[in-house]
C-alpha cells in the first residue's frame, strides 16, 4: 500500500499545474491579497496570491484518490469546513478569530465522528483518569485539534517557513508509521510531503505564491488527526513523544500568547515578534539593511529550518520514551525561549548601533 513512485510524481505534477493555473491568474489573485499588505504581522510588500492552498489540496487529493485509501479520503471529507472558511479568508473580507475557530472546533468535531475515536491519554497519572471519561476526551481533543490549526497558520510568516515544519513533521510521522507497520498512514504522509514539496518550488525562496488560511488551517487539521490517529492505534507510543515531534508550532503559539498576554495585547492580536520574525530583522541589521526585506524573508526562513527540525528527529527517536520527551520538552522550550531573548537583545543593540551610525 507504500505508494510508488508514480503516485508520487503525479502528486507533484498535479500540484505544479495547479501553481501553474494560479500564476495564470496571479494578478486576480494578487488583488483579493491586497488587504494583506498592511496587516500587523506582514513581512511582504508586494500583493501576493494567498491560494497556495488550492494547489495544495489539488495534490493531496489526486494522491488520496489514486492510492485508495479509505482513511486519507475519510479525513479530508472532515477537512473542508475549515478549507472553505479558511479560502474565504484569503480571496474575501476578513473573517472574525472567533468564526475561524468555530470552523476549526466544527472539523474537529466531524473526524470524532466519521472515524470513531478522540484522545483518551496524555500519559500523566491522575490526568488520565479523567481522559477517560468520553466527554472529557472529546473535549480535549477538540481542543487539540483547533489548536493545531491555526498554530500552523500562525508560523506561516516567511517564504517556506511552513512548508519546511509541515514536510518535517510528516516525514517523521511517516517513519513512526512505517515502524509500527501502518501502511495507510505512511501513504498520507508521502503524499502531503510531496504536495508541499511542489509547494516549495514557487514559496521559496522568492515567496511567488503564498499558502494562504485554507492551506495552513486544512494541513493544521490533518498534522492533528495524523497524531491522535497513531496514539489510539499504538498503545506503546508516548503522547509526549508526539507532542515532541509538533513541538515547534506549539511553542511558538503558546509563547506569543504568553507574550501578548504579558504586555497587555489581545491574544489574538497579530504581531511581527514571532521567532521568525526575529531572526529575519535580525538579518536586515546584521547587512545594515544593505538588503531588503525580500531577501531577508528566506534567509530568516532558511535559519529556522534546522531549529524546527531538531525536535522531530528527537521525538522520532523517544517516540515510546515518555520520561525522555518531557525531559527533551522542558529542554528544548527553554532553549527556545533563552535564544528568543537573546535575538531580541542583539536586535536592539544592533538597531542602536545603527542609528548612532
Amino acid at each position: 500500500m507504500i505508494p510508488n513512485i508514480l503516485v508520487l510524481l503525479l502528486v507533484f505534477l498535479s500540484t505544479l499545474f495547479a501553481l501553474l493555473f494560479i500564476h495564470r491568474e496571479r494578478e486576480t489573485f494578487a488583488k483579493r491579497a491586497t488587504r494583506h499588505v498592511i496587516a500587523r504581522q506582514a513581512v511582504h510588500t508586494v500583493p501576493t496570491p494567498r491560494v497556495g492552498g488550492i494547489a495544495i489540496a489539488v495534490g493531496i487529493l489526486s494522491g488520496a484518490l489514486l492510492s485508495g485509501n479509505d482513511l486519507f479520503g475519510t479525513l479530508l471529507w472532515t477537512t473542508l469546513p475549515i478549507f472553505v472558511i479558511g479560502l474565504l479568508e484569503d480571496l474575501g473580507p476578513d473573517t472574525p478569530p472567533s468564526l475561524r475557530l468555530g470552523v476549526a472546533a466544527l472539523s474537529a468535531i466531524l473526524a470524532i465522528l466519521v472515524l470513531n475515536m478522540h484522545i483518551t491519554r496524555v500519559d500523566l497519572p491522575g490526568v488520565d483518569i479523567l481522559m477517560s471519561v468520553t466527554l472529557v476526551g472529546m473535549a480535549f481533543t477538540i481542543f487539540a485539534s483547533t489548536g493545531m490549526t491555526h498554530a500552523i497558520n500562525l508560523i506561516d510568516g516567511l517564504n517556506g517557513l511552513s512548508s519546511a515544519v509541515v514536510i518535517a513533521i510528516m516525514i517523521t510521522f511517516g517513519l513512526v508509521a512505517h515502524h509500527y507497520g501502518h501502511a495507510d498512514l505512511v501513504v498520507m504522509n508521502a503524499v502531503v510531503c510531496v504536495a508541499f514539496i511542489g509547494f516549495m518550488c514557487v514559496n521559496f525562496p522568492n515567496g511567488r505564491v503564498f499558502l494562504g488560511d485554507a492551506g495552513a488551517y486544512s494541513i493544521g487539521h490533518l498534522i492533528a488527526w495524523n497524531a491522535i490517529v497513531l496514539l489510539n492505534r499504538e498503545p506503546d507510543i508516548s503522547a509526549w513523544g508526539i507532542l515532541l515531534i509538533l513541538l515547534w508550532p506549539v511553542v511558538d503559539t503558546l509563547f506569543a500568547m504568553v507574550r501578548r498576554l504579558v504586555t497587555g495585547l489581545s491574544v489574538s492580536q497579530p504581531d511581527k515578534l514571532h521567532y521568525h520574525h526575529v531572526l529575519m530583522r535580525l538579518v536586515l541589521l546584521m547587512t545594515h539593511e544593505s538588503i531588503g526585506k525580500k531577501e531577508a524573508n528566506p534567509i530568516g526562513s532558511f535559519l529556522s529550518w534546522p531549529l524546527m527540525a531538531v525536535p522531530c528527529f528527537l521525538g522520532y527517536s523517544m517516540i515510546d520514551d515518555t520520561r525522555g520527551a518531557l525531559i527533551a520538552i522542558v529542554a528544548f522550550t527553554l532553549a527556545y525561549v533563552i535564544t528568543y531573548h537573546l535575538l531580541i537583545h542583539n536586535a536592539l543593540k544592533l538597531r542602536k548601533s545603527v542609528r548612532n551610525s
